[in-house]
């Protein structure tokens, strides 16, 4: 997710320069690619786990309140804080918080302009401090870093492009030194964990530049519009197939635990591409709709 932090961030300041009514039309555009798919699927997972309830009770842990007595702070908290700090449908956190760094990008832009790369690197210090994978801090640095980029008109592909190798070097050696950590039975460190974030954030943005220029690769459409289905639905879905895997294969050995967690997301995701195929082919208009398109 900081990748996208990152790249939403500087995609909202490089194009155009900031003022009222270019943040009025950049949040008219965005309440519909994200706030009404971010309500729309976090409805989509009550609806689910409603029929769920009434239909195999017995595929639920009993620890969910059932949807038929939900309050309104219930609703609520659907789609705010739900459940470890994400709305109901989890992976959508990303949303939520970017739907809010959206709301505050006049603040952002006021923040960078004042305070210049020092800002920055503050954001850097306290998300390295105190970041957590899904707290605010991790959209907050990330979106504010790309902002910078795209406030000051910095090409970010072409100041990493020279360093692809050096980067890529240096995530693969934080990994190493975080595996060889893990086995001598020491942990790997949340520091050791987001400088490897940082070092990966480089090195894809390097070699993505770096093949898009040297390679003649042909743009999947069909892989590319589907993303956002196979993201919005795919939590719930995975959630109940590793359940039943779980009931019914009974994995015990590591090698069956590590195939199935390598193949039920393969599953899945091939599985919502096909769902986005059938639905665009039959209903274009809200098949878009629903994916804020």
């Amino acid at each position: 997710m900081p990748l996208f932090f990152f790249i939403s961030g500087f995609l909202f300041f490089y194009y155009d320069d900031f003022s009222k009514n270019v943040y009025l039309g950049k949040i008219k555009k965005r309440f519909k690619s994200l706030v009404v798919p971010y309500i729309f699927w976090n409805l989509v997972v009550v609806g689910f786990y409603f029929m769920a309830q009434m239909v195999v009770p017995s595929m639920m842990s009993g620890q969910m309140k059932l949807v038929a007595d939900f309050t309104m702070s219930d609703w609520l908290s659907c789609f705010w804080n739900f459940k470890d700090g994400g709305p109901v449908n989890l992976p959508l956190w990303f949303l939520r918080d970017l739907i809010c760094l959206s709301i505050g990008t006049p603040l952002i832009c006021l923040f960078v302009k004042m305070c210049r790369i020092y800002g920055v690197v503050l954001l850097a210090a306290c998300w390295l401090i105190f970041g957590t994978p899904t707290n605010f801090l991790v959209g907050l640095f990330f979106f504010t870093a790309g902002a910078w980029f795209g406030i000051n008109k910095v090409d970010v592909v072409e100041k990493v492009l020279p360093y692809r190798k050096m980067s890529a070097a240096a995530y693969f050696l934080v990994m190493i030194a975080g595996i060889a950590m893990l086995l001598v039975g020491f942990p790997s460190g949340e520091y050791l964990h987001k400088l490897g974030i940082l070092f990966g954030l480089g090195a894809c943005f390097a070699w993505a530049g770096w093949i898009v220029k040297t390679k003649n690769i042909r743009r999947r459409a069909w892989l590319e519009d589907s993303s956002f289905l196979v993201y919005a639905y795919h939590g719930l879905p995975l959630l109940f197939l590793s359940k039943i895997c779980v009931r019914y294969i009974q994995p015990e050995s590591s090698a069956m635990l590590i195939f199935l967690f390598i193949v039920l997301p393969v599953v899945i995701g091939a599985v919502g591409v096909a769902i986005y195929a059938v639905m665009k082919r039959f209903f274009p208009c809200f098949t878009s709709w629903m994916c804020g398109k």
